[in-house]
């Protein structure tokens, strides 16, 4: 509970069990779970180590096949509940035949140790767990009869789909709450529990053994069931997660597992106990996804930034469903993308409306956030994708269809009254190229042109390392505290820059690049500086590289935010900081020592100056410049 892992201590107090999946401690008795029974773990003489194993409930069969697990432990209003896997050949096929018992949910009563079985039709349920509302919960993995993994709701009287053990059943088939999409979202998904704090309070988690880390549901209930959306909520843990318990001290306990072959975390350990707690800090996502009559809501846990989530383009949607058959596993059925009508975002900005044409009951509608959106806290986006189970569609729900106003989305090179009043300035009209000069106060060459809204250096002719006609451009101001917003776009292998705090004192430095620092533009894939580290797409050039590579392919408009604040600078692209440093320090004074720029007296140096776009003799377009001062 400190979280200092030095101080934990690790005792064996019991040993000899066969394949405990499952531990519950009640009151002050400890319950395992083995392959063959639930036993009460006594500790009589006060020291530590269990003396007695006494069997609670034995009540249910077993063979030798490796694959018939008992998993578990709930406990819930005085029962305990577990669930038990089938027999699977080698390979994965279910074994034939199979003992009746197998892949149901058991109820036993710890009492008189009588059991009752209240669900079937589960092949791999790998947890039982509380989630929502109270309610028991089940993972169950891939196999036959299961086209993809999926998380279902317990239900006293439920068949879940899967006929290895009795094909003959004409019970209704209950769908899943999530299906989990296999090496999307899932893979072997272990036990659900309920979150009890933080923004996503109410909602579940489950382990992920292959995968490793834990997914996040959001459920609600339509015409009586529950259904809703997983997203992925955390990765880095030291092994696959196979079960999950929440501490006294509000921390929730994850324990990891590995196995040879594909049931174990690539590249993590087989074993493994971490504690996770949350710190209280904001997290921008996607905290829910609701199914309307007419298309789907999205809810986030910050508001987005004004202006953003309007645009259609910035969203993907797709459908499919999937068909339970005897094969191992299945394909998505009649996969297909789904047109976005509409974007409609609520006026706190916490909400956004896709209405949707052709959404139907019975699919899986997937979600992704083309555009990494940054909330109005100066949050970047955590996750972008949402995968929605649809068993139902709600009746006179319907969302919310409206238009965006001049005061919240300003056009191609323009503001919205919003940004004005917040003010930003524009840079580029769209229109000319007033504002901007050759560096070194000449005019802005014939090779700079507007075309489409943008300002597009055309390549007409090389004249050294540059384009004849072109040069690099600078803004008439100089500024010192700003943030500067932009998109671009370059041609195939193409390579140019965005240089700032350019001194234009021509008696002592030629080019602009003598003073100012750059944010990289390229095409990462195929020009030559696509291979150098710290001269790719969006690194602070020949200083500082990308943390991460987010820059889109050639052809395709990328966006910008460069902050400089007192000294503080961060490169942002397409929704990611990329780059964060200090400038002028003695740390920013050593990465220039060790840089192609060491003997450049003035690099680095200027705290106000001009913002330049750079000619390297390559086809580029910039478009959307504005700067506000700080």
């Amino acid at each position: 509970q400190s979280g200092d892992p030095r101080k934990i201590k690790v005792k064996q107090i019991a040993k000899g069990l066969a394949e405990p999946l499952g531990v519950k401690c009640v009151g002050k008795d400890i319950y395992v779970l083995q392959k063959q029974e639930l036993t009460k773990l006594s500790d009589l003489d006060g020291d530590g180590i269990m003396d007695e194993y006494r069997t609670v409930c034995n009540g249910w069969q077993a063979s030798a096949n490796f694959h018939e697990f008992a998993f578990g432990l709930a406990y819930k209003d005085g029962f305990f509940y577990c669930t038990l896997a089938t027999a699977i050949l080698p390979g994965g096929a279910s074994a034939k035949p199979q003992i009746p018992d197998r892949g149901k949910v058991l109820k036993i009563n710890p009492k008189d140790g009588s059991i009752e079985f209240i669900a079937s039709g589960l092949r791999t349920p790998n947890g039982i767990g509380v989630g929502v509302d109270g309610e028991l919960f089940v993972a169950d993995n891939q196999g036959d009869w299961l086209p993809s993994s999926k998380i279902v709701h317990v239900k006293t009287g439920a068949f879940y789909g899967s006929y290895s053990v009795d094909e003959n059943t004409k019970l209704p088939v209950q769908q899943p709450v999530v299906w989990l999409p296999q090496d999307e979202i899932g893979n072997s998904p272990s036990q659900p529990t309920y979150i009890n704090d933080g923004p996503y309070k109410g909602q579940m988690l489950h382990g992920e053994v292959t995968h490793g880390g834990l997914k996040r549901v959001f459920v609600e209930k339509i015409n009586g069931d529950y259904q809703g959306c997983v997203f992925r909520f955390t990765q880095g843990l030291e092994a696959g997660i196979n079960r999950v318990v929440w501490g006294p001290d509000g921390a929730l306990y994850c324990g990891g597992i590995g196995n040879p072959g594909n049931w174990s975390h690539t590249g993590g350990l087989w074993y493994g106990l971490q504690r996770l707690k949350f710190n209280k800090k904001s997290t921008f996502e996607m905290l829910a996804v609701r199914a309307k009559t007419n298309g789907i809501e999205i809810e986030f846990t910050e508001a987005l930034e004004p202006g953003e989530g309007w645009n259609t383009e910035d969203y993907n949607v797709k459908q499919w469903f999937y068909k339970p058959t005897k094969e191992y596993g299945g394909p998505k059925m009649n996969d297909r993308a789904l047109k976005i009508k509409s974007a409609t975002v609520s006026q706190d900005r916490k909400r956004v409306f896709l209405e949707l044409d052709g959404m139907k009951a019975g699919h899986v509608v997937y979600l992704r956030l083309l555009n990494r959106f940054v909330s109005a806290e100066q949050h970047e986006l955590w996750a972008t994708e949402a995968w929605y189970t649809l068993n139902n569609i709600p009746a006179a729900q319907i969302g919310q269809v409206t238009r965006p106003t001049n005061t919240e989305v300003g056009g191609l090179n323009m503001l919205s009254a919003t940004e004005q009043k917040a003010g930003w300035k524009l840079l580029f009209d769209g229109l000319s190229t007033k504002g901007w000069h050759q560096y070194g106060k000449k005019p802005v060459g014939s090779a700079w042109k507007i075309k489409d809204g943008a300002l597009m250096l055309e390549f007409t002719k090389r004249a050294g390392f540059q384009t004849e006609g072109g040069g690099d451009i600078v803004t008439d101001g100089e500024y010192e505290n700003y943030e500067l917003r932009l998109e671009w776009r370059i041609a195939p292998c193409g390579n140019s820059g965005i240089i700032y705090n350019v001194s234009e004192d021509t008696t002592k430095y030629q080019y602009c690049w003598q003073t100012g620092t750059e944010m990289q533009v390229l095409d990462n894939s195929c020009h030559p500086d696509g291979q150098i580290i710290k001269h790719r797409a969006g690194d602070l050039y020949d200083l500082i590289s990308c943390r991460v590579e987010t820059v889109k392919p050639a052809g395709q408009w990328n966006r910008v935010r460069l902050v400089v604040k007192k000294g503080h600078l961060e490169h942002w692209l397409n929704g990611i900081k990329v780059v964060e440093t200090t400038m002028w320090d003695s740390t920013w004074k050593g990465l220039i020592a060790g840089s192609k720029f060491k003997d450049m007296k003035g690099f680095g140096t200027i705290k106000r100056g001009r913002i330049a776009l750079q000619d390297h003799g390559d086809i580029v377009m910039y478009r959307n410049i504005k700067i506000r001062e700080l």
